[in-house]
């Protein structure tokens, strides 16, 4: 399996944290979707794209928006593949769709239900391109395109950053945005499709897992437990209730499995 990783051009950082591809000629056994707090995930498959059954009966458009908020997703691939993935930043899934993020959690939508016809030709575009310099660039120019000036929801930002990377108290968040708790929680469901509660607990959630999958192998499940949990068996608990699987169960998983946890991108 080939993974290549490229930053988007600059007037796209706040809103795209990367595009990333995957190709390869065997069919991929992966670990499902977990819920995340993130934006969303753009799919463009030039090839064969994944299908929500075992059977291959219920393929997903070939491009495709994914927004998984509250349960684990199985996916099947089942031929070549091909892809190039748009990661989109917490909050910022309204600037390049047009749509709050309430609108499409827990949802796999057609991207030409988004952008019409024009994400189809793009889709064609990028099949024809011979490198990922050649379908970033030409991701790129659809993204500016589709940029749309943040009207509203930009005082979240601070609030958005302390969430997703601390225990910051949610009075505290809404303070930092000079809003009242009830406004914060509105604002935050359309940036966001989550509570600004919820979007911390799958932020720690997210912490742990990528610690768990790009861990050393020598590293100990003790050594990997996020600060933000109280104890293991916290951990334990929220796996099992948000993910289905246990951490020492997740972490056996990954090595056998293809996932979309990768690391941290340069800032």
């Amino acid at each position: 399996m080939r993974v290549v990783h490229h930053p988007p051009a600059a007037p796209l950082h706040a809103a795209i944290d990367r595009y990333w591809s995957w190709e390869g000629a065997d069919p991929l056994r992966l670990l499902p979707l977990m819920p995340s707090p993130g934006g969303l995930e753009v799919f463009f498959h030039y090839g064969v794209p994944f299908a929500l059954d075992d059977e291959g009966a219920r393929p997903l458009p070939p491009a495709h928006l994914v927004c998984v908020r509250t349960r684990p997703v199985a996916l099947f691939q089942h031929g070549r593949t091909g892809f190039v993935a748009v990661r989109v930043r917490a909050g910022m899934g309204e600037r390049l769709t047009g749509v709050p993020l309430d609108e499409l959690a827990d949802r796999f939508v057609d991207a030409r239900d988004i952008w019409g016809a024009a994400a189809g030709e793009l889709l064609e575009r990028l099949a024809e391109a011979a490198s990922m310099d050649a379908r970033s660039a030409l991701l790129d120019r659809f993204f500016v395109a589709q940029l749309q000036t943040q009207r509203h929801g930009a005082e979240l930002a601070p609030a958005l950053t302390a969430l997703l990377h601390g225990q910051t108290r949610i009075t505290d968040a809404a303070h930092e945005a000079g809003l009242g708790t009830r406004q914060l929680e509105y604002r935050f469901r359309h940036a966001t499709g989550l509570s600004p509660a919820r979007l911390r607990r799958l932020a720690r959630l997210r912490r742990s897992i990528r610690s768990l999958l790009l861990a050393p192998p020598e590293a100990t499940l003790t050594s990997l437990l996020d600060p933000a949990y109280h104890d293991q068996a916290q951990q334990v608990r929220e796996f099992r209730e948000l993910t289905g699987f246990t951490p020492g169960e997740l972490r056996r998983a990954g090595p056998a499995s293809a996932h979309f946890y990768n690391p941290s991108w340069p800032r």
